[in-house]
């Protein structure tokens, strides 16, 4: 049978995308470089956290809230077509500031979403330790999140696994994709294996290995590896219940009693060590944020590449407008957001690929803007955590 639709990348991006396209009756094949959802995804920490991450307000901010608030229907969807439950977890999210911080510099980022409507409080610190009592007693205040919700990343793409394929969707594993291949002004497929595959459209859903596919197409995409390193640690008995912010770390409780900690930002090309000096850092940052930590068991220490991009705004639509390369459609650089994005983007995707029209929702997000030279990224944009 012919394929409509070939997604190179089978991480929570590309699953998402070949689920919603399935589900509108399409034929879609997933090549996927190594074990699907093995790169970034599983990597990640499974927040949905828009509003501690935002710089400020604009479109990448609205769209980021827009995802989210998809989120619970996605994750009921997906758990009812999968039988597998992703433990959406609505308990939300402080952020905690600690003695000795500077207070406004810290939290600065709380008075424009206040001013804008969004839901955010203010917590004194006897309240923060009635709401978690096992915070560090330095703690001044904290800023609660009460929408800021999370997911188990790694049970959310297996559901994502099982969900594709119950609708249809052929997923080829081990099967890196070394090349589009491609005529006068339009893509017809992928090679892999050394082996054409040819589609009516092929989306490049990547992540951080997407540039070097596009570059023979003289597309102007860059996206960079920015490494982050984590941990997991174990006792019997979770002390927190919910996500905790500090400016140095952020700590993640799982319902098997695991507690996540990350996690760095660095711009160390494809390498994907785990090193003493990160681990390090984390683990005396979870420490100062929560003492009791210090006497937890060490489980597992994981290191996964974001996919960035120079601007540091994600790659989503079709190439053909900007680049004159029709029946291209790019879903890549989601850098920190890629669990967050995956409902909004396979929507929109999906959509643009029924239609063959680009939704409003996804112009800022557009390849037309690299048409302009932008400043490379370096880790001081984010710094250690931010």
């Amino acid at each position: 049978m012919a394929i409509d639709v070939i997604v190179v990348g089978g991480g929570v991006i590309g699953c998402s995308i070949a689920w919603r396209l399935a589900q509108s009756g399409l034929k879609v094949t997933v090549f996927e470089r190594g074990r699907v959802g093995c790169e970034a995804s599983r990597a990640a920490a499974g927040m949905l956290s828009p509003q501690g991450e935002a710089q400020g307000p604009g479109p990448f901010f609205e769209f980021c809230l827009r995802s989210r608030a998809m989120y619970r229907s996605f994750a009921e969807e997906l758990t009812e077509a999968s039988g597998i439950d992703v433990e959406y977890k609505d308990d939300g999210t402080l952020f905690v500031v600690v003695e000795g911080e500077d207070e406004e510099a810290k939290t600065k980022w709380a008075s424009w979403q206040l001013e804008a409507g969004l839901p955010l409080e203010h917590v004194s610190a006897d309240d923060l330790r009635k709401l978690e009592p096992a915070v560090t007693e330095l703690a001044t205040r904290a800023i609660f999140l009460p929408e800021e919700h999370q997911v188990e990343n790694r049970r959310l793409m297996d559901a994502l696994e099982v969900a594709i394929k119950r609708t249809g969707v052929e997923l080829i594993e081990g099967a890196d994709v070394s090349a589009l291949t491609f005529e006068p002004g339009r893509v017809t497929g992928v090679v892999s294996a050394g082996k054409r595959f040819d589609a009516g459209v092929v989306i490049v859903a990547a992540g951080t290995w997407s540039s070097q596919l596009l570059e023979p197409l003289g597309l102007n995409v860059k996206v960079i590896p920015a490494r982050g390193q984590m941990i997991a640690v174990r006792r019997n008995g979770c002390p927190i219940k919910r996500v905790l912010h500090s400016s140095k770390v952020y700590i993640v409780p799982r319902n098997d009693g695991r507690i996540l900690i990350g996690a760095t930002v660095e711009y160390a090309g494809f390498n994907k060590a785990v090193t003493a000096g990160a681990i390090n850092q984390l683990l005396n940052a979870a420490v100062e944020l929560v003492p009791s930590i210090e006497d937890f068991e060490v489980e597992e220490i994981w290191c996964g590449l974001r996919p960035d991009t120079i601007d540091h705004l994600p790659i989503i639509g079709a190439t053909g407008v900007a680049t004159g390369v029709d029946n291209l459609v790019l879903a890549t650089g989601h850098f920190r957001n890629g669990i967050l994005l995956a409902p909004i983007t396979a929507k929109f995707v999906a959509e643009l690929t029924n239609s063959n029209r680009q939704p409003d929702a996804l112009r800022p997000f557009g390849i037309e803007r690299f048409e302009n030279n932008l400043p490379e990224p370096t880790p001081a944009a984010y710094g250690f955590f931010r």
